[in-house]
């Protein structure tokens, strides 16, 4: 198994530890972003543009798009 798996999160590319989760990346990455996600004024999509859950564990190569909403509170469909 691979130790880290290449994901793309807005645009970027970052080295994952195998076996993280979307969550557990954007933490360390960008917390603030990670925090607006946990509280509902933030989104993350997959590369279809399909809402995912921040504890889906990563998979190489796959793409993520994580947006503010631009209301207070309110995570738009990105």
């Amino acid at each position: 198994m691979p130790r880290n798996l290449p994901v793309f999160i807005n645009g970027r590319p970052f080295q994952a530890p195998a076996g993280s989760t979307l969550g557990q990346l954007l933490a360390e990455q960008d917390p603030d972003l990670f925090a607006a996600l946990l509280g509902g004024s933030a989104i993350a999509t997959d590369g279809r543009g399909i809402a995912t859950d921040p504890d889906l564990p990563l998979s190489a190569g796959a793409i993520f798009r994580v947006v503010r909403s631009a209301r207070a509170g309110e995570a738009s469909d990105a």
